[in-house]
């Protein structure tokens, strides 16, 4: 009797040790997810070029896609879809050092290669004679090597430039990338154009 008592406490405490490894394989990926995200916040802003031509200047934003730098895992590789925390931004407001915040979250930490800022539409107003005006979006994706640290911030400034061609028939208003600030932690890491 006394060595059945034995077995089944032997028995118990193997279940008992089973189950709490059980319970820390379930709960540490769980809190490795928490430790292993960064903050990373986009902002747009426009250069200064033909944005005084305009009394209006909306941008619809689509999304906002990120490339995941191929590594260990290359066949995850593909583009990570984010949604804008605003949707809508008027350009003619953010000239300048003056920013609108289009995304600002808590993303899987990681390397990426490249950023893709996708617009439904461009609803534009010339000052001169209050009428639409027609810009091609000349935005596509850009290669662009940043990193989103664990715990940390990563923020990446777009410097947008709305140009006249209308001086090259049939071109008109195009909207394109002038170029970027990037920041981790704080601290400024790459700034194109130089200035």
């Amino acid at each position: 009797m006394a060595r059945l008592a034995q077995i089944a406490k032997r028995t118990s405490i193997g279940v008992m040790i089973a189950l709490a490894t059980a319970l820390c394989m379930i709960a540490a990926p769980a809190m490795a997810a928490g430790r292993d995200q960064g903050l990373l916040e986009i902002r747009i802003k426009d250069h200064r070029e033909a944005i005084g031509d305009f009394a209006q200047f909306d941008i619809n934003i689509d999304k906002i896609s990120v490339s995941p730098k191929p590594g260990m895992m290359f066949w995850q590789t593909g583009w990570k879809d984010l949604t804008p925390s605003r949707a809508t931004v008027d350009l003619t407001r953010h000239i300048g050092t003056n920013t609108a915040r289009v995304f600002h979250a808590a993303v899987a930490a990681g390397a990426f290669d490249a950023f893709h800022l996708k617009l439904k539409s461009i609803n534009a107003v010339l000052k001169k004679n209050r009428r639409a005006a027609s810009v091609k979006n000349s935005l596509g994706p850009v290669k662009l090597s940043f990193e989103v640290p664990s715990q940390g911030e990563t923020l990446l400034i777009l410097d947008l430039v709305v140009s006249d061609f209308s001086d090259h028939p049939p071109r008109g208003y195009e909207l394109a990338f002038n170029g970027y600030e990037l920041y981790v932690n704080g601290k400024l890491i790459e700034k194109i154009p130089p200035g």
